[in-house]
């Protein structure tokens, strides 16, 4: 495994590279997460890719020094920049959860250049009440922010809501363990104001995979709490190049065990 720096404005982006496939595979992982969360996978995935794995902004070594939050244009140029750089032309996209929000946006913007698109437990393709509050109205973007610094209120509704069972345990465990220090808190709140700008046309995404024949792999566990398999099943419908995976897991399961059901598909 190698690790690299990508200069991008004032900022610096910051992966990982495993695997010596022929084709290229560009992955982008889970809030709270980094580059290295892929490398278990090199058994499946690197006898075929060779993966590029990248610390989002506000993860891992990537260091975001714009005035502005992350953006998909940043993304778009940082993706072009790279491939350029490297002379790839097509290549594959990879994304688990918040980093499947991510590859969908590549898969977007730059569908014709697209092989494969693997979406493991994927969040944007069906956007979460809670989140839509936190983020598009001012006064919940106002919210959230003060949340950072003062964060007892939510703590106490958090507590709340576990102690009448309205959410599981596990989901109150989640939830803590994201928000429980003030770095932590600023983490999510810069990624979730930078994906609002991360939101694509599901329909039209759908369509855009279809004329491309592109490839989509999707992986979902049945026991997700946070991304569950009704969201895999409604994307799924209407692809014509797609395999749909339901796992016998929760919400994570980037770990050895996945090689085998990646190595099925790809066989």
């Amino acid at each position: 495994m190698e690790t690299s720096i990508l200069k991008y404005k004032d900022s610096y982006i910051h992966y990982s590279t495993f695997g010596n496939g022929s084709e290229t595979l560009l992955a982008f992982h889970g809030f709270g997460e980094s580059s290295n969360s892929f490398h278990c996978l090199n058994a499946s995935l690197g006898f075929k890719f060779t993966v590029y794995s990248f610390d989002l902004p506000y993860h891992g070594d990537t260091i975001w020094n714009e005035s502005n939050h992350f953006t998909h244009t940043d993304l778009e140029c940082i993706i072009t920049m790279f491939t350029s750089e490297k002379s790839i032309q097509h290549f594959s996209v990879l994304g688990f959860s918040m980093g499947g929000k991510f590859a969908m946006a590549v898969a977007f913007y730059m569908t014709e250049r697209i092989v494969n698109l693997f979406l493991l437990a994927s969040d944007g393709i069906r956007t979460k009440k809670l989140y839509n509050i936190a983020v598009y109205p001012k006064w919940g973007r106002y919210l959230f922010k003060t949340t950072i610094s003062r964060p007892t209120w939510f703590f106490n509704f958090i507590h709340f809501l576990n102690r009448r069972k309205l959410i599981s345990p596990w989901l109150h465990k989640f939830t803590m363990n994201h928000m429980d220090t003030e770095q932590k808190r600023k983490r999510l709140f810069d990624s979730w104001i930078s994906m609002v700008d991360f939101k694509v046309n599901v329909i039209e995404l759908k369509q855009k995979l279809n004329d491309n024949a592109v490839h989509i792999y999707l992986f979902f566990g049945e026991r997700d709490e946070v991304i569950p398999v009704s969201v895999g099943e409604y994307f799924a419908k209407g692809l014509l190049n797609c395999r749909l995976v339901i796992l016998p897991r929760g919400h994570y399961f980037i770990d050895e065990l996945l090689n085998a059901e990646i190595t099925k598909v790809l066989a």
